[in-house]
C-alpha cells in the first residue's frame, strides 16, 4: 500500500529543511520515495476565477500518477495548508495513498526569528502577516521543530509510522 506525509506548519516552521533531512534519512532506508515541495505545484500568476489550491491538487494527482508509475510508494509532500477543504484537495489528489498530516511547531517568536533571518521587503511583511493568521491544521499530528532536522525528520516519521 503507498503512503504519504503531508508535512504542514507556519511559514518558518522548518518544512523545506525538514524535506531536505528527510531525503536523507529516507535515502539511507534505501527504499524508493518521492519528495515534493507543493509550493512549486502552484506557483504561478494566475488569472482572476483559477483557484490555486485546485491548481495545487491537480498537478499533485499528475505528479503523484507518474511516481506511482515509477513504483514508488513513499511520498512526503510539504506546503502550509490551514483549510481543512485544501488538506481533503491533497488527499484526494493522492488517491488511496494512506496519508498522515504532520504539522511541524515552534514558539511565535521563533517563527518571526526564523522569517525575519531569511525573508527582506513584501516577503517579510507578508510572512509575518501569515503567521498571525495562521490557525491549526485540523487531525495534524503535531511535531516540536525547534530541534535539530534530523531529530525533528526522525520525529516526523516516527508521527506517520514509517
Amino acid at each position: 500500500m503507498s503512503r504519504a506525509i503531508l508535512l504542514t506548519g507556519p511559514v518558518g516552521s522548518g518544512k523545506t529543511t525538514t524535506l531536505y533531512e528527510l531525503d536523507a534519512v529516507l535515502e539511507e532506508r534505501g527504499e524508493p520515495f518521492a519528495l515534493v515541495d507543493l509550493d512549486w505545484l502552484c506557483w504561478a500568476r494566475l488569472p482572476p476565477g483559477v483557484a490555486r489550491h485546485a491548481l495545487l491538487a491537480e498537478n499533485l494527482a499528475a505528479v503523484w500518477a507518474t511516481y506511482r508509475r515509477a513504483e514508488v510508494e513513499q511520498l512526503v509532500a510539504a506546503r502550509a495548508l490551514v483549510e481543512r477543504e485544501d488538506v481533503d484537495a491533497v488527499r484526494a489528489a493522492l488517491g488511496e495513498a494512506e496519508l498522515t498530516v504532520v504539522r511541524l511547531d515552534a514558539p511565535h517568536d521563533e517563527l518571526v526569528r526564523r522569517v525575519r533571518a531569511r525573508d527582506t521587503g513584501a516577503e517579510l511583511e507578508e510572512h509575518l502577516a501569515l503567521l498571525d493568521s495562521q490557525e491549526a491544521e485540523v487531525g495534524a499530528i503535531w511535531v516540536d521543530a525547534t530541534r535539530p532536522p534530523r531529530e525533528v525528520a526522525l520525529a516526523v516519521l516516527a508521527a506517520a509510522g514509517w
